[in-house]
């Protein structure tokens, strides 16, 4: 059974971009990257990292629009928690986002803070990415 979990956030892309097409005979074009999310507030304040994928049209808007590492963007996709081993054998989990679709983040440069920054984000991207329809195939709702 696949239980959607959506997860909409906002945080800052740790390296730059690179375009790439996977191997499984589709080509289908991608970017793989890791997300850094503000969480806490305070001296309680760290930063969360999530495995973010992007395919199809969607990865080359976001290659071409210039993400690079720094830019804080919004996110809005499907989260799983993926379980790999470490080197020293023991096992560990890392939270791994498929995106349905991104877009910048406005900043308001008189404030310190991402999730400052997050809050003055532009509204017009908040708008069109609540208006997105998702099309799901192979979803049991429960």
């Amino acid at each position: 059974m696949n239980i959607l979990t959506p997860i909409s956030t906002f945080g800052r892309v740790t390296a730059d971009l690179e375009l790439k097409t996977s191997q499984n005979g589709n080509n289908t074009p991608y970017v793989s990257f890791s997300l850094a999310v503000d969480k806490g507030f305070g001296d309680k304040e760290h930063a969360i990292f999530l495995q973010c994928v992007l395919y199809d049209e969607k990865a080359e808007r976001m290659v071409k629009a210039g993400v690079k590492k720094g830019s804080l963007i919004y996110i809005v996709g499907n989260l799983d928690i993926t379980e790999y081993t470490r080197a020293d054998q023991s096992k560990d989990h890392s939270p791994k986002v498929t995106l349905y679709d991104w877009c910048y983040a406005q900043q308001n440069q008189q404030t310190t803070t991402t999730n400052r920054k997050a809050r003055t984000a532009s509204l017009m991207c908040l708008l069109k990415l609540e208006r997105m329809d998702f099309h799901l195939t192979n979803v049991e709702w429960v």
